[in-house]
């Protein structure tokens, strides 16, 4: 006997309502500074991690602009990561595409015209895939090149939304988006009120369905992005405290 996807009291089989997210963790920063920006981003059992290298001189003029920086982005997956809907590891056509999708992204986010005839490079890795993980990956990427200094014109955060039976929930976890109803991913800019990605990753009717979904979307996108500026914020004063006591020092 299969298992309701929302119970007559209104919860999920993992016990949210349809209006939560799963559990969020954050951590900026660290990882010895191999990279400019480092950031892991957890949402449930759902973990990315991200780097940013850059601004830095282009090495090759293919990858120079007089007017702007350039930037590459790379999304894959780990090996060992459970991979919900054959998600892609790195080089194959479906993590080609979306590693095209978080270009796409940052390059509408990412203030590049500061940064002329120079390159930025982002890699994020999917490190388990339990449910939204296209959606973990932007937030990775959003907090590492905060980490990096990068000026964007927002914060960029990601949430899913689909349809569970009758009714829109946002952030699905693996089981859910297994159930093969409809479902969208987007990304926005929350401050800008600006959508810098919409994805429709099953077939979404036209009409109330849809606008039922994109919003509990965004109401999800501004959520995430609650806990994330607490995430900035902390580890912003985090190196202030340090840089203070080692003037002390």
């Amino acid at each position: 006997m299969a298992m309701e996807a929302i119970t007559p009291e209104g919860f999920r089989a993992d016990g949210r309502r349809v209006n939560e997210p799963r559990g969020i963790q954050c951590c900026v920063g660290g990882h010895g500074r191999e990279a400019d920006g480092y950031a892991v981003f957890e949402l449930g059992s759902t973990k990315a991690v991200a780097y940013v290298y850059g601004p830095m001189e282009a090495k090759q003029r293919s990858q120079s602009l007089h007017d702007r920086a350039t930037l590459s982005c790379t999304l894959s997956t780990a090996t060992f990561a459970t991979v919900a809907r054959n998600f892609g590891r790195k080089g194959d056509r479906q993590s080609q595409e979306r590693s095209m999708w978080l270009q796409q992204t940052f390059e509408s986010a990412i203030l590049l015209e500061q940064y002329p005839r120079s390159q930025i490079r982002l890699f994020v890795q999917i490190l388990q895939a339990e449910g939204s993980p296209v959606a973990a990956a932007i937030n990775a990427a959003t907090l590492a090149l905060a980490d990096a200094g990068i000026p964007m014109r927002d914060l960029v955060v990601a949430c899913t939304a689909g349809m569970l039976g009758r009714k829109p929930a946002m952030d699905l976890s693996r089981e859910e988006e297994q159930a093969g109803g409809a479902e969208i991913l987007l990304a926005s800019l929350t401050g800008a009120k600006r959508v810098s990605l919409l994805e429709v990753e099953s077939k979404v009717p036209e009409g109330s369905a849809f606008t039922q979904l994109y919003e509990m979307a965004l109401q999800g996108c501004h959520a995430i992005a609650e806990q994330m500026r607490t995430c900035l914020l902390e580890h912003a004063s985090e190196g202030f405290s340090l840089r203070k006591s080692r003037r002390k020092a």
